[in-house]
């Protein structure tokens, strides 16, 4: 079977368990997250690993980063009929970092601790810390009006990224447009084009559904757009750097013929988070 068939055929598998999980209630939509923040916390330390001496941290990145997401979920007050736990966070914060200190003393030589450590924390802080916000997204309850605002913005960076390689592999160098490479080093085959492109794209996209969806007049919706846009293009560029940082072509196998989390959401990892705090921003400063 072709690569092109065996991606055609996870995406066909892959994205009805995807909606399934959204749509059926409060526990699919949060081993979803906790899936997606561990699942990349494993790739990221197993990459890293290939730079500076340690241990092998692939066991504790996803537990860490797991717990960090726990901790958001049971801070926010929003599942299961929980009440909130005020600071949660902070506290599940602190004793992750003290681990990766405690480990790091323990098992990393001297002269490569500093690094190491900064290198394997980013992965809990990223995918569980900054990542967890990502749960500020789903509402609580079956179907899946309680995930629309989380869809809207998977969709945008599903489109951004279609819309960019589009222009970019199509448009770029024909007619009037020209080829002008985008962050040649990181990722030769991105243009600043297809970036236009991808960015006109999910302005576009948000403007139409910011309302229904959010509750945004016109120029909030361009608002969450271009920073939507901006943020998956940044995340992207962020995690090709890393790959190309470590000399690795795809972060894992765990999607067949996609690679892996960090592959395939390392747009949305870096803008879900920032809807979420630019929401509050909006709602009470706009």
């Amino acid at each position: 079977m072709s690569n092109l068939a065996v991606r055609i055929l996870f995406a066909v598998i892959a994205i009805p368990v995807v909606f399934f999980c959204l749509w059926f209630g409060d526990v699919t939509r949060l081993l979803l997250m906790c899936f997606i923040g561990g699942a990349g916390a494993w790739e990221w330390a197993r990459m890293v690993s290939k730079m500076y001496k340690g241990p092998d941290m692939r066991a504790v990145a996803p537990v860490t980063t797991v717990l960090l997401t726990l901790g958001w979920i049971f801070q926010s007050g929003k599942f299961f009929g929980f009440p909130a736990v005020p600071g949660l966070e902070g506290l599940v914060l602190l004793a992750v970092v003290a681990a990766y200190i405690a480990i790091a003393y323990a098992k990393v030589e001297t002269e490569h601790l500093f690094p190491w450590w900064l290198l394997q924390i980013g992965a809990p802080a990223y995918l569980g810390l900054w990542g967890g916000l990502n749960i500020f997204l789903l509402g609580s309850g079956h179907g899946l009006e309680h995930s629309y605002k989380f869809i809207l913005v998977m969709t945008a960076m599903w489109g951004c990224d279609t819309a960019a390689y589009f222009v970019g592999k199509f448009l770029a160098g024909r007619l009037c447009f020209g080829r002008h490479p985008l962050a040649p080093t990181l990722s030769p085959k991105k243009t600043w084009e297809g970036a236009v492109g991808g960015t006109l794209f999910t302005i576009g996209w948000v403007m139409i559904f910011a309302g229904p969806v959010f509750g945004y007049d016109a120029v909030k919706g361009f608002i969450l757009g271009l920073v939507l846009a901006l943020a998956g293009q940044c995340g992207d560029l962020l995690m090709s750097a890393l790959k190309r940082w470590t000399g690795t072509k795809d972060a894992s196998q765990i999607f067949p013929g996609h690679g892996g989390v960090l592959d395939r959401a390392d747009s949305f990892l870096l803008a879900a988070p920032m809807t979420v705090l630019l929401f509050d921003f909006l709602e009470k400063v706009l």
